[in-house]
């Protein structure tokens, strides 16, 4: 029952006082991040492992039925060789799991998974940090590892882990999404504070 005060104005109406997130600071309450961060640091090395599966398999098919030698480089060095052993290094990431999967849990929780909870609910920005960091995290190892071959071997590791990272970042952003649907979450927050 509603009490009127001295001046005619309602002190107790009995309803729960609706919260104001703009107002207040206070930052609503965002689910399923902590999953959604863990489950995409573990998929990350695989997914990335996979990718280089799929691209190393692509290329010796394609070596054997045009019928190039087993050797598919001749010689020692340049763009192709960076780039196979780029593929190589790629490919056995998941034999450094105790350091990638940490890794990529650190940079996904300090980067989009912290969005949710600032309100960005476009995919874009998911998207676009996901390859961002996933090109960074592949292509650092592999260029380094492509140093060892000569200049023309930098550049073709870096531009495969560079391709291989994009692809793994997107799937891990979708990984994401798929499973906070900020979109989601952020508009029954609101229709529920109103």
């Amino acid at each position: 029952m509603a009490e009127a005060g001295s001046n005619g104005t309602v002190t107790n109406s009995g309803v729960t006082p609706v919260r104001d997130y703009a107002s207040s600071g206070e930052k609503p309450k965002i689910r399923r991040v902590l999953l959604a961060c863990f489950l995409c640091g573990v998929c990350a090395p695989v997914a990335v492992a996979l990718i280089a599966a799929a691209i190393a398999f692509s290329f010796t098919s394609a070596t054997a039925a045009l019928g190039l030698p087993p050797s598919q480089f001749g010689e020692r060095g340049g763009f192709m060789t960076g780039a196979f052993l780029a593929v190589m290094v790629a490919g056995f990431n998941w034999m450094l799991f105790y350091i990638v999967i940490p890794v990529t849990w650190i940079i996904l929780f300090l980067s989009i998974g912290r969005f949710p909870g600032r309100g960005i609910t476009r995919p874009l920005p998911y998207y676009r940090w996901g390859v961002i960091w996933g090109a960074l995290l592949v292509a650092t190892p592999t260029s380094l590892f492509g140093l060892s071959v000569d200049g023309s071997g930098f550049l073709g590791a870096l531009a495969t882990g560079l391709a291989i990272g994009l692809l793994a970042g997107l799937i891990c952003a979708s990984l994401f999404l798929a499973i906070v649907r900020p979109q989601q979450q952020v508009q029954q927050i609101a229709t529920d504070v109103f």
